[in-house]
């Protein structure tokens, strides 16, 4: 009785204004905002269309919030690991939750932040009654995604050269087909089909149309059988150590996201044409145990070479995914590699347990240069992997962390932990160390480096709230490297220091101050001797938001980098953006004009961009010049919706745009994007 009365309490107190909120902000404009959290402080092209698509699934099968697990949760991008841990204690506590207003009991947990998690969760009973392949399999989903993308001005590998031919093979644009359906949760099947820029399109060396295809079909059989997926997929385990496919997030300004959520096996829908096995996969269910097996088998782009004694070797592997000229279409699929492995975990209450084991050979030895930096690095034809990792939350306290060793012997350790201090004060901190002859080819872990190798570091974060609108947050992040990479000349170290302050000065107004600054040890280039010089950088960002109206959005910001190595170099980018949403018709515009000057590409600025439905765009701006864009979307009917974005950037301090084959000649580049999603 006592609870009931405290929800009509919070209902009439919270309620009315908290419902009104939600009704302003489209589902779409949640998801654009949760994808720009995660991708906007990555100083890189990243392949993140996983959380899009995770956030569109949870729309059409919302989480169970009485019956989910810290993964699932994760799937939303909106809670860190201490706001998963309290959700969970609370339904643990309480018993089933029916109402999301009981979620503004709990710290951390504010009307914002419930408005978006509303979108995707329901409240339904613990434990619901199964049901058949046939009758959940009744209702079914499919969508149909094409896309078409290009630059207006011609580059040089397109155009006509002295013997009369073009380097590039085809045109200058990629297209881009998704098929999906889904059934529920039992079934599910997919087939992607992409053409990049350059490549030939039912011609020359793809007369099957497309040069990637990519599909699978995922069932779940019954409770034991949980999913057997075939085709391609990734998998997610542990803390990245041994295997984690897809999207890895870093270190960023959610100074908490230290920690990954394992998700085992998924199926694999993107256009990355390396970051996937090919194969098969099931997963079992067995009380509190969860078992993924899955094999693979798939060709890769790779650099042939022939050994002085006559074998046959390839030096590196191919990553672009482009197979635009003679050399890059003699690489292609010239490799061929197998993996097979295992994914174990065990919950218990407070406790999850798991150990990750794969097994890798290629059928070409892999022989990388003979350089120093290449010397402990992986060698031959067959590698395997093998780890350990748990989870241990308790009230206030998570601890995590996983240990791992390679065919070589060389060990990787990685140790974490968030402790929840009060309510107002949050610590994140974690240590790693990964051997200089570790070898983990699917591996990616929370570090400086993208390979999870030769490096020793100790980060630490902290989330502090003084006012009720106020947020504080900073990190700071030790690493040193045992030996020489490509960009050393030896031994390296270096450190990262991050900090930001967030105001909500109203509700519709909202700022962040934020300072970066990183120095590590780089070759210095300028000099014949080849030695190691401390390398800073470091940015300055003020940002505003301001909801002008319910209809309109206005954003701004300003900021300014630093960088000192053998030279100094400085740069500056400021931009202006407006959203525009009308509530009485099915159409949203977006623009942003944006000034940059920066000395050279040392000082350059990333900056995230608004984009079509399923693409990203971070890109890095130096020089001088501007940069304009306009988004539009018109939702047709509700089977049928339209993107299309045209942007353009103007450079004032040259004549000559990118090198090589990409060389445009003039002062812009102009890119044009449309996109057209059918759902029936």
């Amino acid at each position: 009785m006592k609870r009931a009365t405290q929800h009509i309490i919070l209902l009439l107190l919270l309620g009315i204004p908290f419902l009104s909120l939600g009704q302003n902000i489209s589902p779409d404009k949640i998801i654009e905002t949760i994808v720009e959290s995660q991708l906007e402080n990555m100083e890189e092209e990243a392949d993140a269309a996983l959380i899009t698509e995770d956030l569109e699934q949870l729309l059409n099968d919302p989480i169970n919030i009485n019956a989910t697990t810290a993964g699932e949760l994760s799937k939303m991008y909106l809670l860190n690991s201490i706001q998963i841990n309290k959700l969970l204690a609370y339904v643990d506590a309480y018993g089933p939750v029916y109402s999301i207003f009981e979620f503004t009991t709990i710290d951390g947990f504010t009307p914002e932040l419930l408005q978006k998690m509303q979108l995707f969760i329901v409240f339904g009973p613990p434990t619901t009654s199964p049901t058949s392949f046939k009758e959940e399999t009744k209702y079914k989903r499919q969508e149909l995604l094409l896309r078409s993308l290009g630059t207006i001005q011609k580059a040089r590998g397109y155009r006509t050269n002295d013997e009369g031919t073009k380097p590039y093979e085809g045109n200058r644009f990629r297209y881009y087909s998704r098929y999906r359906l889904e059934a529920g949760d039992k079934l599910s099947a997919g087939l992607t089909a992409e053409k990049d820029p350059g490549e030939a399109f039912f011609k020359g060396s793809n007369k099957q149309g497309f040069d990637f295809y990519s599909g699978n079909v995922s069932m779940k059989i019954n409770p034991v059988f949980e999913r057997i997926t075939v085709g391609d997929y990734i998998v997610r385990s542990g803390q990245g150590l041994v295997l984690w496919q897809g999207f890895s997030p870093g270190k960023s300004a959610d100074v908490l996201g230290i920690m990954k959520y394992g998700q085992g096996v998924r199926p694999y829908t993107s256009v990355d044409e390396n970051l996937y096995f090919r194969g098969a996969t099931t997963s079992i269910q067995l009380k509190k145990n969860t078992i993924h097996l899955f094999v693979s088998q798939k060709n890769a782009d790779a650099n042939l070479d022939t050994e002085v004694d006559g074998t046959s070797v390839f030096t590196s592997l191919q990553t672009s995914g482009y197979h635009r000229t003679q050399s890059e279409i003699a690489d292609e699929k010239s490799v061929k590699y197998r993996n097979a492995g295992v994914v174990f975990s065990r919950t218990f209450s407070k406790l999850k347990l798991g150990t990750t084991f794969i097994y890798q050979h290629f059928d070409t030895p892999f022989s990388p240069a003979d350089q120093l930096y290449n010397q402990f690095k992986f060698k031959g034809t067959e590698n395997f992997t093998g780890g350990i990792d748990y989870l241990f939350s308790t009230g206030k306290y998570q601890f995590f962390g996983e240990a791992a060793v390679s065919k070589s012997g060389a060990k990787a350790f990685l140790q974490g932990s968030i402790i929840h201090l009060n309510d107002r004060l949050n610590v994140a901190a974690q240590f790693r160390h990964f051997d200089k002859n570790y070898h983990a080819l699917w591996g990616q872990a929370f570090s400086e480096s993208s390979a999870v190798a030769n490096e020793t570091g100790f980060y630490m974060g902290i989330r502090f709230l003084p006012a009720k609108r106020i947020t504080l947050a900073a990190y700071s992040d030790f690493y040193r490297s045992p030996w020489i990479s490509y960009t050393t000349a030896g031994p390296a170290s270096g450190y990262d220091v991050f900090a930001q302050a967030d105001f909500q000065l109203s509700e519709r107004f909202k700022c962040y101050l934020r300072v970066k600054s990183e120095t590590k040890d780089q070759k210095n280039k300028a000099e014949k001797l080849s030695v190691n010089l401390p390398e800073r950088t470091q940015r300055i960002r003020l940002h505003a938001e301001y909801f002008i109206t319910e209809k309109l959005r206005w954003s701004s910001r300003l900021e300014h980098s630093s960088f000192r190595g053998s030279k100094k170099e400085q740069g500056i980018l400021g931009y202006q953006d407006l959203l525009y949403k009308p509530t009485n018709i099915p159409l949203s515009l977006s623009g942003r004009l944006a000034y940059f000057n920066t000395s050279n590409y040392d000082a350059r600025i990333y900056a995230y961009e608004n984009d079509l439905l399923y693409t990203f765009s971070v890109p890095a701006f130096f020089g001088k010049g501007w940069r304009t864009y306009l988004n539009f979307k018109y939702k047709i009917s509700d089977r049928a919706e339209l993107w299309f974005k045209l942007a353009n950037t103007h450079w004032t301090d040259r004549n000559i745009i990118g090198s090589g084959y990409n060389e445009i000649a003039g002062k812009d580049k102009t890119e044009v994007k449309m996109q057209l999603r059918l759902k029936f």
